[in-house]
Order: C-alpha cells, then sequence, then structure tokens
C-alpha cells in the first residue's frame, strides 16, 4: 500500500463558515459563475466544468487555477498553484520585496516548491431551514513547512476573510432590497 502524496508535509488550512439568507441554487449562481463571482469578489473568469479554468483578476496580476470539481448546489472546488512564476524574473516585484522582507532567497523558495501541494479551494452548500442555507469555504494545502510558506498561507488566509465576508454580504444586501 502506497502512503497519500501528503505525508510527511505540514498541513495548511483555513475553514470558514456562513449561514446565507439564500437558497442553494443561489449561492451556487453567486460562488460557481463567473458574473456571480464577479459581482461580490473580483473580476472572474471560469470554464465551468471540472478540468476547466478559473482566473481572477486581482489589478496587478491574475491568478488562475483549475476546477476539480462542479457539483451543482452541492460543491465548487478548484486548485491554484502557489503564487510563484515558473521562472524567477516573472515573480510579480510585489511578491520579490515580500520574500526579501523576509530574508529568504528565491533559489530556496524554488527549492521549497518541490514539496507543496497545490493551494485547494472549495465551497461546500448545505440546505438550512427557512430557506437559507451554509455555505463552507476550506483553503488548504500541504507544504514543507518553511517560515516563509507558513507566513505565506496564514497571509493569505487572513486577506480571504474580508473577501468571503463580502459573500455574506452580498446575500445580506440582496434581503435588504
Amino acid at each position: 500500500m502506497t502512503e497519500p502524496e501528503h505525508v510527511g508535509r505540514v498541513e495548511h488550512r483555513a475553514e470558514h463558515s456562513y449561514e446565507l439568507p439564500a437558497t442553494p441554487e443561489q449561492v451556487w449562481e453567486a460562488i460557481a459563475t463567473a458574473d456571480g463571482i464577479s459581482s461580490w469578489m473580483v473580476p472572474t473568469t471560469l470554464d465551468p466544468q471540472v478540468g476547466g479554468e478559473v482566473a481572477f483578476d486581482l489589478g496587478d496580476f491574475t491568478t488562475s487555477g483549475v476546477v476539480t470539481d462542479y457539483t451543482p448546489n452541492v460543491r465548487f472546488a478548484y486548485e491554484e498553484p502557489w503564487p510563484i512564476a515558473e521562472r524567477p524574473e516573472d515573480i510579480p516585484p510585489r511578491m520579490v520585496e515580500w520574500f526579501a522582507s523576509l530574508g529568504v532567497s528565491l533559489p530556496e523558495v524554488y527549492e521549497d516548491l518541490a514539496n507543496t501541494t497545490p493551494i485547494a479551494t472549495e465551497f461546500l452548500i448545505e440546505a438550512a431551514s427557512g430557506g437559507s442555507c451554509v455555505v463552507r469555504i476550506v483553503t488548504s494545502a500541504y507544504g514543507s513547512g518553511a517560515d516563509w510558506e507558513n507566513e505565506f498561507f496564514a497571509e493569505m488566509a487572513a486577506s480571504t476573510t474580508p473577501i468571503w465576508d463580502r459573500l455574506a454580504a452580498h446575500f445580506a444586501e440582496a434581503v435588504a432590497r
């Protein structure tokens, strides 16, 4: 029997849960379509199928991933590589500055990346009473446990909390109208 790929690696995980005043179908429309995601997050393109691409326009750069699950009204999931370019000269200047501020060399980062899994994000929708539902958002990855990697994931998880809060606000505003 072979061991899972992540054995011996450090787990990174962040989870958020929201009860939303919406049906699973309404939540699905907001989290699993390009127009829906763009309405509360950032401009997004999405090929809505397993193996399709999802891309988020963050202004100064775009991050993209691959859809890994697309089960309508139940689960939308995708994986993104750690936001490091394939070649050091293609790394966004903001990331180069961040690594420099940690005192981490780019060769060290690239060596550690060989031990990381993609960053996986999944949205799980569960119907609740009264026409509402619960959406759980889980972001996870496995890595080497390098200091820069731990700090990056912690900062990324903290920076996504306001984004997920905007999803909840999106539905609260719709009810208020």
